[in-house]
């Protein structure tokens, strides 16, 4: 009768220690690579994802002053103002309820113009308007330059215009305003020898 049976070397140990030593490093250099490959790959995510962000903040901050700059071109853009009614030119808005008068201080009645101008900037500014008075055949028959005094953002303030021309049957009202070297025009339509009656608020 036979003894118990003795397992064989072979399967008791099926690789050399000096094997399963090296089994082990590369299972641990795999591990080690799989978690590099994973912050790897997170890096780039990361990345890509605050590159996206950088690129829509230059791209919105680009935008923005466009579209600032385009508010400011649309506001000096030239357009048709009628006497009374308010506009914005600039970094000022003329106050509704300003007219054409018919200016006697200098003996002869002149052209004059009368209104309050407001400051709609954030900076100080000074309001500069020069009004012209032409008739049908486009000859100008008057021109009257009104100014402002300093203004702080939110300031009101009566202009003060300087009379000129043999006031007459005029057509068109021309105003220009000059601001930091730049000069805008706005004209107004009205029929020859019309009163200057300020417009209603709309």
């Amino acid at each position: 009768m036979s003894g118990p049976l003795t397992p064989e070397p072979s399967v008791l140990n099926p690789l050399p220690p000096a094997e399963q030593k090296r089994r082990t490093w590369l299972v641990v250099l795999v591990i080690m690579l799989a978690f590099m490959l994973i912050g790897i790959v997170t890096c780039v995510a990361l990345i890509g994802t605050a590159g996206k962000a950088i690129d829509a903040g230059i791209r919105k901050a680009s935008i923005e002053p466009a579209q600032s700059q385009q508010t400011e071109d649309d506001r000096n853009a030239s357009r048709d103002v009628t006497p009374g009614k308010a506009f914005t030119f600039g970094k000022h808005k003329m106050i509704a309820g300003w007219k054409v008068e018919q200016n006697t201080s200098l003996g002869d009645a002149m052209f004059g113009v009368t209104g309050k101008v407001k400051n709609i900037s954030d900076d100080t500014s000074t309001a500069s308007i020069h009004f012209k008075f032409i008739d049908k055949s486009g000859e100008v028959l008057g021109k009257v330059q009104c100014n402002s005094a300093d203004l702080e953002q939110g300031q009101i303030q009566a202009l003060n215009c300087i009379p000129d021309g043999k006031y007459g049957k005029y057509k068109t009202v021309t105003a220009e305003a000059t601001l930091l070297g730049a000069t805008w025009f706005w004209t107004s339509q009205r029929p020859p020898g019309t009163a200057s009656q300020p417009a209603q608020a709309g």
